[in-house]
């Protein structure tokens, strides 16, 4: 009996380890990143709390919207980082795990000089498609306050304001202090990070419809690590 017992441990700590979650997610660095180390802050934090229910993770990067699309098939558990707003019908969000300060990026020779956003009244914004913002900012596109060009890539929304094709972007600092100094060093000099931090948003797993069971095993998951606390720590190493 006492075999049996242990073979029975055995393997349901081996069925346990391998469990594997395929998640959905975009370049978006230095939080995800096929390239970063240990693909990015949120990655790394995602990877610990599903440790610690003997789950691995494989991350499969896509741009945004197909991001979105794919983390909804049975195949995918869901897809992650998300804001709240971005969070699409039929999937549900769990978090809050960490928050994102969002800031505007602006032209060096042309910097955004606001106090509220009724002070950038008629400018015009690069935007990522499918990307969220935030209420105010998004009500004030639909009164036709802000302009707005859409682009396929936040990579794509620097190249349009250091092309002067637009006055500013929306991005949160990290990922924009990431893309000047890793990915776009020539545009330091026509780009600037206005220092006004317009607000923190918070950001979710979405998971899918088909994986409700494992929502609950990642909320167990949190209540024995705390996701923010990982994810500061790797921004604190970022190059």
């Amino acid at each position: 009996m006492q075999f049996i017992a242990l073979v029975s441990i055995l393997m349901f700590s081996l069925s346990a380890a391998a469990e594997r979650w395929v998640v959905a997610t975009v370049e978006w660095p230095p939080y995800t990143c096929s390239k970063c180390y240990r693909n990015g802050a949120a990655a790394e934090a995602l990877r610990q709390v599903l440790e610690k229910k003997g789950i691995s993770i494989e991350l499969v990067f896509y741009p945004w919207i197909q991001t979105q699309k794919n983390g909804g098939k049975r195949s995918f558990v869901g897809y992650f980082p998300a804001w709240k707003d971005e969070i699409l019908p039929g999937f549900s969000g769990a978090g809050p795990l960490f928050s994102s300060p969002l800031v505007f990026l602006e032209k060096r020779d042309k910097p955004l000089v606001w106090q509220t956003l009724d002070d950038l009244n008629g400018k015009i914004f690069a935007t990522t498609e499918g990307y969220g913002s935030t209420e105010e900012i998004a009500r004030k596109v639909r009164k036709g306050d802000f302009k707005t060009l859409s682009v396929l890539s936040e990579e794509s929304t620097l190249v349009k304001l250091a092309e002067g094709k637009v006055d500013g972007v929306l991005m949160d600092l990290y990922v924009g202090r990431y893309y000047l100094k890793n990915i776009f060093p020539q545009y330091q000099n026509k780009i600037s990070i206005n220092p006004r931090i317009i607000v923190q948003k918070d950001l979710f797993f979405a998971f899918n419809k088909h994986s409700k069971n494992k929502e609950e095993q990642f909320n167990e998951a949190l209540k024995a690590t705390n996701f923010e606390i990982i994810v500061d720590k790797y921004l604190k190493n970022v190059p």
